[in-house]
């Protein structure tokens, strides 16, 4: 049994990446046929080292024996996964850790925990960030359930041991080879690395942007600029060209420009964003650079993870209550089903407030309709209430009574509804208090607070950005947006304008953030009037896919929201491929099994990563997700923090909803359950009924060859929104 483990930097980024499995922690071998990591042993402990480890270098030292990281986990993979991020965080300063591991610090120690809160593994990993005073990490232990740092001690007897041979197994050349069979360990590249390709920052900018994406990659610093685009278009692809083609013009002049690219996932930052930013340069020479006066040239990130990083709610033993994800969004229905009860037992409300409101009353209380209610009022409250810092007995609560609702919103026509509303959010806030919990929302409106602090005001200028960029503008509500402006150092304005470039399509949007506050914040995001850059050419998916979304445009609600809703739907410069096929099966039963037959057979051919299926119903996806006649057949994706776990798909086909694969794109879809029952139903608001489109346009978009759309006679049959493109055949029944 070894004792420790120790990897250099880039070994560590080379792991993050792979395919691990249980196995590969019996030997900790690595295929012979890679080029850039080998493997020392040295009495009880496994070097894996890159080419480019020397004495100099800084390590991750882990400690593997009975006491150590791995104690009585049947979790060693997840765990793993961790730790390698980590480490990642503490080489490397501008990759964050997500808050939903609440990170822990006290001096050099750090704990984080070691799989998701909400599971019933509470264990704890801990480090030390500077072993031997060396700058080394150290995981050294695991607890369960959190403990004092000072109490968690580490054993550095072992860490001794661990490094002292460090020097010897650099300069080796008597490397463990691999017994033959399977290594449980498979070195893949990065998901945003299959997403963007081979073609390098130079070849973009010499040949391959067009005309539109040109215009934006050349816009100066001196003005906002919004990207707007359809699905495919190339908005990501253009914002990393230019944010790399302008970090490495700044440091080859007087490099004194910081930057930041944000995104509303942590995945898709870490994942996809690092991975594209890897395809762009290889050498990864972008992660390493610093300016002038030392500071790191890049941060990638959430806005989220800022926050973190500024209020350290883990010190404070607050936990935010995340909602981009199954687990996160589950918990928060329990906690508005569970509101929405107490309301309707108090004889106040019901007998009072809601005495002239028979109608609204029985929608409450319909059992039936409950669901299609709380998702509403989830909307309600993440892109109104917390957005605004609107709560009962606020200012702010009285102008919500009275004030003019937009379209978008729930609809509540009188102030006693909107009460009632205000009455459910008010115990919904007092269950988040009473179990620990902060809303997202609520850690924003905290934030937003920060940053117009004295605090903020000694740093701005130390821990601010000169440049920024923003993917998925669509997902951040108004609170969010006003933030972004503060994170600028007070130098960074060039001739009048701020330097925020924006990249957005409102009908990717599964939830109504963006429409929240008006449109003005899209043309004026608080940093001046944005100049609007728009890409209309399609390089994802075959014109046949494309011309289903531009006859399914016409689904979308007439509305015009201010011109910033009526996307154009881009022309595809891909090869020709299948016209979309919609088939239709007489049971749910029968749809699942044919539809995973199908996806599964098709993976074994070309990949599981490159074929998923995306349910457009909530119930129904987590209820086939435990069922068992498809067990084994999918990798299920429930979050976007989830994204790592496409590597692991291989003969598995993907299953997931389409808000949780938003930025990556597929070979084939099949887009299950577009069924008539949905938009039928009495609970459906038009708000509700224009969200349910954008999962169908979003899923849909993430095709690149083949498309299947699929219904069920036990639910409808096919969605009316489907009868144009039936009627132009731009999609086909089968």
């Amino acid at each position: 049994m070894y004792k420790s483990l120790v990897m250099d930097r880039t070994a560590v980024a080379t792991l993050e990446s792979a395919l691990i499995d249980i196995e590969w922690f019996d030997k900790y071998t690595i295929p012979d046929n890679s080029e850039d990591i080998r493997v020392v042993i040295r009495d009880s402990t496994v070097y894996i080292l890159s080419n480019d480890a020397d004495v100099n270098s800084r390590f991750l030292v882990v400690n593997l024996t009975e006491n150590g990281v791995f104690r009585g986990s049947e979790s060693k993979k997840r765990y793993f996964e961790r730790i390698l991020r980590v480490a990642l965080h503490c080489f490397d300063r501008n990759v964050s850790l997500p808050i939903q591991w609440q990170a822990y610090h006290d001096g050099s120690r750090l704990s984080i925990y070691a799989e998701s809160i909400r599971s019933d593994d509470q264990n704890r990993i801990y480090f030390d960030q500077n072993a031997g005073e060396r700058g080394n990490l150290y995981a050294y232990a695991v607890t369960k359930g959190p403990q004092q740092l000072f109490l968690v001690n580490p054993d550095m007897v072992l860490y001794n041991e661990a490094v002292r041979w460090i020097d010897d197994a650099i300069y080796s050349e008597d490397v463990e080879q691999p017994p033959v069979g399977n290594l449980g360990i498979l070195l893949s590249e990065r998901i945003g690395t299959y997403i963007g390709g081979s073609t390098t920052l130079e070849q973009w900018l010499n040949n391959r942007l067009n005309t539109q994406q040109l215009k934006f990659v050349e816009k100066p610093h001196s003005a906002p600029v919004r990207l707007r685009g359809a699905a495919g278009t190339g908005k990501t692809q253009a914002m990393l060209v230019k944010c790399l083609k302008d970090m490495y013009d700044d440091e080859s002049q007087l490099n004194t420009k910081t930057f930041a690219f944000l995104t509303h996932s942590s995945a898709l930052a870490h994942e996809v964003v690092r991975g594209m930013l890897y395809s762009l340069d290889p050498s990864g020479r972008w992660q390493t650079l610093r300016t002038a006066g030392g500071e790191t040239k890049i941060w990638i990130g959430t806005i989220y993870e800022l926050a973190q990083q500024h209020l350290n709610y883990a010190r404070k033993g607050v936990t935010p209550l995340a909602v981009d994800g199954r687990e996160g969004r589950e918990y928060q229905r329990i906690l508005i089903d569970s509101s929405l009860k107490r309301i309707l037992n108090n004889p106040h409300i019901v007998h009072g407030v809601l005495a002239s409101e028979a109608e609204f009353l029985a929608r409450l209380k319909n059992e039936e309709s409950r669901p299609a209610l709380i998702e509403e009022i989830m909307n309600e409250f993440a892109c109104t209430l917390d957005a605004e810092n609107i709560h009962k007995g606020s200012e702010a609560a009285e102008a919500y009574l009275r004030g003019r609702r937009e379209k978008w919103q729930m609809d509540l026509p009188t102030a006693d509804q909107r009460k009632t509303i205000l009455e459910i959010h008010d115990v919904y806030r007092s269950l988040l208090k009473q179990e620990r919990f902060l809303s997202m929302d609520q850690m924003i409106a905290d934030y937003g607070r920060y940053l117009h602090s004295h605090e903020w005001e000694q740093l701005r200028d130390r821990d601010g950005f000169d440049v920024i960029f923003v993917d998925e503008y669509h997902y951040f509500n108004r609170v969010e947006a006003m933030t972004l402006h503060e994170l600028f150092k007070s130098r960074a304005k060039e001739s009048g304008g701020w330097p925020l470039f924006m990249a957005y399509d409102l009908k990717q949007s599964v939830n109504d953030a963006g429409l929240g506050g008006g449109f003005e914040r899209f043309r004026n995001p608080g940093v001046g009037k944005s100049v609007e850059v728009e890409l209309t050419e399609n390089y994802r998916s075959t014109p046949q896919i494309t011309r289903f979304l531009q006859d399914f445009d016409a689904a979308f609600p007439s509305a015009d929201l201010e011109g910033e809703y009526n996307t154009f739907i881009a022309h595809s410069r891909g090869k020709d491929g299948e016209i979309p096929t919609l088939k239709i099966y007489d049971t749910n039963y029968e749809l699942i099994d044919r539809v995973f037959e199908a996806a599964v057979d098709k993976a074994r051919r070309i990949g599981g990563r490159r074929v998923a299926v995306l349910c457009l119903v909530d119930h129904l996806f987590d209820r086939y997700r435990d069922a068992g006649r498809i067990s084994g057949k999918f990798v299920s994706i429930i979050s976007r923090d989830d994204l790592k776990e496409l590597q692991f798909a291989r003969s598995r086909c993907v299953f997931s909803m389409p808000e949780y694969v938003a930025g990556l794109q597929f070979d084939t879809v099949y887009l299950i359950h577009a069924d008539r029952t949905d938009l039928a139903s009495d609970g459906f608001s038009p708000g509700a009924r224009r969200r349910y489109i954008n999962r169908i346009y979003l899923g849909a978009s993430r095709a690149q060859e083949t498309l299947y759309l699929v219904s069920s006679r036990e639910r409808g049959g096919p969605s009316e929104v489907l009868s144009g493109p039936l009627e132009n055949k731009t999609i086909v029944e089968v």
